[in-house]
């Protein structure tokens, strides 16, 4: 009986373990650049995973210079021109749209997103080349 009681212990941790893992499994797809060098910046990122309440309490913005640091990135002055905002595609899909007014003239950029949602956050590091070679 005892061992009953403690597959059956075992059988329900294992479970609880495996539904919190899929709670907070939402993340950022790769990043799609929609602008080249010289002009305004313009890329989407997929947001992925998101539970159908999750953009309720959603929330995106470019990293602070201080994360930037403590990542190890560069942190170029136009980074603090590029906007990042939500745009809902449906009941439990959305991208991360990043734009910027005034032109982009580095020819790569690192950018560091932080995303976060009914409690969670996650930060994510892109590499951008806006010139590649020929």
């Amino acid at each position: 009986m005892k061992s009953l009681k403690r597959i059956a212990g075992i059988f329900a941790l294992t479970l609880l373990a495996t539904w919190g893992l899929n709670a907070g499994a939402a993340g950022l797809g790769p990043i799609k650049l929609q602008s080249t060098l010289g002009q305004g910046f313009a890329a989407e990122i997929d947001v992925l995973g998101l539970q159908p309440d999750d953009l309720l309490t959603a929330q995106a913005r470019m990293a602070a210079p201080e994360e930037f640091e403590n990542a190890k990135l560069p942190y170029a002055s136009v980074v603090s021109r590029i906007r990042v905002s939500i745009v809902p595609k449906g009941a439990d899909k959305a991208v991360l749209r990043l734009s910027s007014n005034s032109p982009v003239t580095e020819p790569a950029l690192n950018l560091l997103i932080e995303f976060s949602w009914r409690g969670n956050r996650i930060l994510q590091k892109y590499a951008v080349l806006l010139d590649p070679p020929r």
